[in-house]
């Protein structure tokens, strides 16, 4: 197993930047396993290290070859930007219980993905990009429940 350090800065300038760096890389590995810790001072930031293992390949059955990413905000209906708000605010609730950072618990193209495909089962949550067995067993339900209530 191998270890990556990550510095999250808050600040807006910086904020995106740094989210999209660590994006890449978990795109690109296994994640074992992840600790963050605030760093207060003359700058704050998250302090993220990743645990990791190198992607293994598995052979894939083709229906689940390709999956879903929508990437772009301008893609989605004013009732899919509205679905978005409430999965944002679902995270923003999430990420304040569980003591993580917003983006470790579901990136914005996942949420984005979730709101234009309104999946309605465990199945159609796993044609999205980022949504393996762990993120599906750990949110899954929630965003099932938010879906239907919306």
């Amino acid at each position: 197993m191998k270890v990556k350090h990550f510095r999250v800065r808050v600040s807006g300038e910086h904020l995106q930047n740094d989210q999209d760096i660590i994006n890449q890389f978990l795109t690109e590995i296994t994640v074992e396993k992840t600790a963050t810790n605030f760093i207060s001072g003359m700058i704050d930031y998250w302090s993220v290290l990743v645990f990791y293992s190198a992607k293994t390949t598995k052979t894939k059955e083709p229906q689940e070859a390709e999956k879903v990413a929508i990437l772009n905000y301008e893609e989605l209906s004013q009732a899919e930007k509205n679905t978005l708000n409430s999965l944002k605010s679902w995270r923003s609730e999430k990420s304040i219980t569980l003591g993580m950072p917003q983006y470790m618990i579901c990136h914005n193209s996942e949420l984005m993905t979730i709101a234009k495909m309104k999946p309605e089962s465990v199945e159609d949550l796993k044609k999205i990009k980022g949504f393996g067995e762990q993120k599906i067993a750990r949110y899954g339900l929630d965003i099932l429940s938010l879906l239907q209530a919306s």
